[in-house]
Order: C-alpha cells, then structure tokens, then sequence
C-alpha cells in the first residue's frame, strides 16, 4: 500500500494527533526521504556504470556532487598503470577544472594504510597513521578534510581528496554517508575503465591495439556495406627503425616511438581510428572516407612526422614514415584482411621507392571493369 493511500485512512485521520505527537508520522516522512536518496544513489550508480571513460565519470561524479554540496577542492589521484605506476590527477576547485602538477610518482606508500581504513575517512586521521611528512606534503595544500580510497583487487586504485565545504560548514553525516556510499560505486567505474583500456589499447604508447583495430575494421566495413559508404585505412611504417636501436640503444627506440604516437594523436580527426598494430607499425582507419581525402591524409601525416624531431641524450633525432593506403568500396566485397594486405602492399612499394612517401594501392583494370559492371547492375 502506498503511503498517499494510507493517508486517506479514517483510523489515521482520527488519530492523527496521537501518531505526530509519538513521531510515528516525521519517522515515516524521514523513511520516505530516505527511500529518495535511495533511488537517486541506485540511479547515479547505474550512470557511472554506463560511462565510457575515466574522463566521463569523474564529469559526472562532479555533477553528481554539485547537487549534494561543494567542496573548496576536490581531487583525483588515479594510478591508470596495472603493472606499472602511472599516476594521472583530476584537480577541481569549487568544482572548476584546474590544472596542477602533483609530485606524486606512486600510491604504494598509502596501500597500508587503506588496508585497514577501507572507507571514507578523515584527513586528520591519515596524516596522524600515516607519519611521515614527506608522503603528507603533496596533499596538504588543497587542505583536505576527507579521504576516500579507491580499491580494487589488484590493489589501490586511486585516491580522492575532499576539501572544506565553500560554506565552510563541517561535513554532515548524511553527507558523508553519502559520499562512501558513492564512491563504492565510483571505485568499481573507475577500475572498469581502466581495465577496459588497459585491453584494448597498447601499454606503451596509449594508441589502440591490433586487435582492437581490426574489430572496428570489421564494423566500418559492415557499416560501409549497408550505407554504401566507402572508407580508407592507412599503414604506416617507421624509416630505418632498426638503425635508432642499433645507434642509439631501445630505449631510444622507445622514445621515437612514444613520440610518434603522441604527433599521431594532434594530426588525425577526431573519428579516426589510431592504432599502434605492432612493433614500429601504425594503422589509422578513416571512416567514410575515400581515395583522394585519404591521400590528403596520408601526406599531412607524412610531414608532420618529417617535421617532428626526438630529443635523445642531447641529439635530435629526424623520423620518417612510409605510408600505405587502402580504399574500400561499398559495391566490392572485401575481408578486413584483404583490405589491411592492399595497404601493406602500398606501404612496400613505398618502402621500395625511396621511404618517406604515400602510395595507394590500385586495383587491376579487370577490377574495375567489374566494379563499373555491378555499379550498372545495382
């Protein structure tokens, strides 16, 4: 029975007095308040479940809180590594991104501690077990009132920082309730997503890995098919790559290829698929994009990796790359294999006629008699 039913009672009308002078009524309404809190909780959670990215759930967590409360500062420590330490701040003040730089190379010194306070805890208390000023500095000037650890089975995930309220009022139980609560559900997003990145994208240079690549190879051919679309992939190979390592050492090698990636990133569009498909190897595929579009794309790349130079133990290093392009048609039936293997092609015969070029791959001319045949046919 529902209560706006109930209420209606004649029996509860007639003893209405009664009821509100024994707090049976304001525990009812404080039951119903909180059966409200329960449902937008349950709600939230299943938004930060539903986030594709770290980046998208601490946006939402934000909102989330604003409607709650605002704290002076809030920070997110996260370490995005699994088998290596790869520290990643998100620094918020009065729920305004702010950029800081945090001298923090790793959570491992905190890892005890949240061993045995595995809540939300306050600040005072873990620079009290923490003692040691060195690992309390780097927090101290968000002046922190509120700790909360997010936990995983490989460990600690990460760290967040509540500072006072703007109001400066203390934090309220209710309030506090509610962030552990939250933040339970935030722990479990967060390392969703970092799982989920940590399988589908390379370790080293942050770009999609091969078979993550070729699965949205598959999609956009299908994709293609069905809006008779064409689209275009790329192949492109790093120049001489075994004279960096062999000169200079891997760790140079390394380096060349972290900054390749990271010139990759700033040149291609937004919906384009940028992979690293193996060794020195990169792939991009180019949704509804044809012949002449990709081969404008193919030359910005090529000269923005000629244009790029990788500083190593005060030497700077000149990169180039030999591309490859592939074009899919919507009336040709093509596998991502063939599709991969044409540009390969391509990027051979680039290789072969000096390096630092593009070539697209070209169809026979019974091909395209073929093509123009079922064209007409269509």
């Amino acid at each position: 029975m529902e209560w706006e039913d109930l209420a209606k009672n004649p029996k509860l009308i007639v003893n209405y007095g009664l009821l509100k002078e024994i707090g049976v009524l304001d525990y009812i309404e404080n039951l119903k308040v909180t059966n409200k809190n329960k449902d937008e909780l349950i709600n939230e959670a299943y938004e930060i479940f539903l986030k594709e990215s770290v980046d998208e759930l601490v946006s939402y967590i934000i909102k989330c809180l604003s409607e709650k409360f605002i704290p002076t500062d809030l920070i997110f420590i996260l370490n995005e590594g699994i088998s290596v330490s790869k520290i990643k701040t998100y620094a918020y003040h009065n729920m305004n991104f702010t950029k800081i730089n945090m001298d923090l190379e790793s959570l491992e010194p905190y890892e005890t501690f949240f061993r045995n306070y595995s809540g939300t805890t306050s600040f005072s208390l873990f620079e009290y077990e923490i003692a040691d000023p060195r690992l309390i500095e780097p927090f101290n000037r968000f002046n922190p009132e509120i700790i909360v650890p997010i936990k995983g089975l490989s460990g600690l995930y990460g760290i967040i920082l509540f500072g006072p309220k703007v109001l400066s009022e203390e934090y309220s139980k209710s309030e506090i309730a509610y962030i552990d609560r939250l933040m339970k559900f935030t722990s479990v997003g967060i390392q969703n997503n970092i799982h989920y990145e940590h399988s589908v994208k390379d370790s080293k240079t942050g770009l999609y890995n091969h078979n993550f690549f070729v699965s949205r190879v598959n999609e956009e051919l299908a994709r293609c098919r069905r809006f008779r679309h064409s689209s275009s992939l790329i192949v492109m190979d790093i120049d001489h790559f075994k004279n960096f390592n062999d000169t200079y050492g891997h760790l140079a090698g390394d380096e060349v290829i972290i900054r390749l990636a990271e010139t990759l990133k700033h040149t291609v569009r937004e919906e384009d698929i940028l992979s690293r498909f193996g060794g020195e190897e990169f792939t991009v595929l180019l949704p509804e994009t044809g012949r002449e579009k990709a081969i404008v794309a193919g030359e910005r790349i090529r000269r923005a990796v000629e244009k790029m130079l990788v500083d190593w133990e005060g030497k700077s290093l000149n990169v180039t790359v030999s591309i490859g392009i592939s074009t899919y048609d919507w009336v040709e039936k093509l596998s991502e294999k063939t599709l991969i293997e044409r540009a390969d092609e391509a990027l051979y015969k680039s290789k072969k006629n000096g390096r630092n070029q593009v070539n697209l791959y070209q169809s026979g001319l019974l091909f395209k008699a073929n093509q123009a045949h079922s064209s007409d046919i269509i």
